[in-house]
């Protein structure tokens, strides 16, 4: 065998190898690609009951979930034994599809007719269904708190909006990126939040006057020895939102914040 054939030889053998390498890589990523879109989009060992998807069973929700959650119970707009209790984000253009396998209740007929938005408050809207025949159909996408002119999903983006610390401008900036009605204007966010402050101090104020009693329960007397620590959400102490531990020194250590 020539020395030319030899490293022709080799240089098929090479190329084989490689080839046989990256088939390789190729399939193990096609496999974590399906593996992904199975878990992600069509996952059937996973639980698809609504419970899984209202806040209340979450488990990161945290503090500030359960604040939220006393002042809606107060205006009467959170119902936990409702499993349907949430909210769902759906295209307009999925709401026309339904609506079109459904009989008009005046004609008798497939409905088929438009959408329109007859008011709109932020988040919230009354929409309009309305037939070829010109019956109506209205429904809110959002209820309203007792005693009060104020939408549930307005109070509920205004709190997360301040507990993520994102503020106004930038959660207009999150609604325009996911195509969604822009929130409550500044003035009237400032108000909401106005107006939920003094439940959210009452929770607060509650909170810790019962983490307080419980350390000195657990340590049989009132006078009881605690370190703490506290820190910002953000550096450079320009930021309104902190945190505060206290740990108690009695028998059974606990972290209060």
């Amino acid at each position: 065998m020539t020395r030319s054939s030899a490293l022709k030889k080799e240089k098929q053998l090479r190329l084989a190898r490689n080839t046989s390498k990256s088939r390789k890589i190729i399939n193990i990523v096609r496999k974590n690609t399906r593996e992904l879109q199975n878990y992600f989009i069509s996952n059937k060992s996973q639980s698809t009951s609504n419970e899984q998807f209202t806040y209340k069973t979450r488990t990161f929700t945290g503090p500030s979930c359960q604040k939220l959650t006393d002042f809606l119970k107060q205006k009467g707009t959170d119902d936990n034994n409702n499993i349907h209790d949430y909210y769902q984000i759906i295209h307009n253009s999925f709401l026309l599809q339904l609506m079109k396998q459904t009989v008009c209740a005046s004609c008798k007929l497939i409905w088929n007719g438009d959408m329109s938005v007859a008011k709109r408050e932020g988040l919230y809207c009354s929409l309009v269904f309305t037939c070829c025949c010109s019956h109506e159909i209205k429904i809110n996408t959002s209820k309203q708190c007792l005693n009060t002119s104020k939408r549930d999903i307005n109070a509920r983006s205004v709190i997360g909006a301040n507990f993520a610390d994102i503020g106004h401008q930038d959660l207009v900036k999150l609604c325009a990126i996911l195509n969604v009605p822009l929130p409550i204007d500044e003035d009237h966010f400032s108000d909401t939040l106005d107006y939920l402050l003094p439940t959210f101090e009452s929770y607060k104020l509650r909170s810790m006057k019962n983490a307080v009693e419980e350390a000195c329960k657990k340590s049989n007397g009132r006078k009881i020895t605690v370190s703490g620590d506290g820190t910002w959400q953000k550096r450079g102490f320009s930021i309104l939102h902190g945190v505060l531990e206290v740990l108690s020194n009695g028998p059974t250590a606990k972290v209060h914040i």
